[in-house]
């Protein structure tokens, strides 16, 4: 049972007419409490859920506070099922710190006892086909919480926003896929954080990812509040990939730190 001080309260709601909530928290740390919370509750109320795990540095402290919920005997995940959004292609999680099952191994299957776990496998001879293969699983196993972040925005280009690897001019209804990465996606990687990550990756389709039960997608600080705007006050269009929760809004929850709420008020 979920301990009350763990249900952090937020400082405040944003109204939007298409999203059901969106809720501001005081600190970046707070607001990974907050969604570690939710997710704890998803499971408290349904232990067998089946859950999208998302990868980035946004997701770090959020599952770092799961595992100590877990650690502390507050929540059990041993009767879930986890898939997760994307992987490079291609990756080998054993040899590569990129790989994001690489860091999903670490920070979430093993210190969150997962029950069942579906991995993307980067080392597959044929990408496609394990695209598609990891579709069919999905469309199999009815998603009940979809765990998201947002890539960044380019006022330069007027691309970003992206969700898993799908980037801006990806159709809203494609399913799971091998995706070649935008330009702006490969300098980021390569240059900005000296990965040798590929330009290729395995990721779930937004398609995919609308058909979860309900979505919280998680963002701290200006930068993702900007993509955070773009996606929310913009015209809904694959030009923003994230833009396509508005369509779902009805099961959206997003949580954001105070950076990005003064972004968003601003708007």
């Amino acid at each position: 049972m979920l301990k009350e001080e763990l249900k952090i309260q937020p400082i405040r709601e944003i109204l939007h007419p298409e999203i059901a909530r969106i809720e501001i928290f005081r600190s970046k740390e707070e607001t990974a409490l907050a969604a570690a919370g939710a997710i704890a509750l998803v499971v408290e109320q349904n232990p067998t859920a089946t859950i999208t795990f998302a990868t980035g540095n946004t997701m770090v402290p959020v599952y770092k506070e799961l595992a100590k919920l877990v650690e502390r005997g507050e929540v059990d995940f041993s009767r879930t099922t986890a898939f997760h959004l994307d992987e490079y292609y291609p990756a080998d999680p054993d040899k590569e710190d990129f790989s994001f099952v690489r860091y999903l191994r670490e920070l979430v299957w093993k210190p969150l006892h997962i029950g069942t776990v579906f991995e993307l496998n980067g080392l597959a001879k044929d990408g496609v086909a394990e695209a598609k293969q990891y579709d069919k699983l999905l469309r199999s196993h009815p998603v009940d919480l979809a765990i998201l972040g947002i890539g960044p925005w380019s006022d330069k280009t007027q691309t970003g926003c992206h969700v898993a690897f799908n980037e801006s001019g990806t159709p809203f209804d494609m399913g799971g896929h091998l995706a070649q990465l935008d330009v702006t996606t490969i300098q980021r990687d390569q240059v900005d954080r000296g990965q040798a990550s590929p330009g290729m990756a395995l990721t779930q389709g937004i398609g995919n990812i609308l058909e979860a039960r309900s979505i919280l997608l998680v963002a701290y600080g200006e930068d993702k509040g900007q993509s955070l705007r773009q996606a929310l006050t913009q015209e809904i269009s694959p030009q923003r990939p994230a833009s396509a929760i508005r369509m779902v809004g009805d099961k959206v929850t997003i949580f954001g730190d105070f950076a990005v709420g003064k972004v968003l008020d601003a708007h």
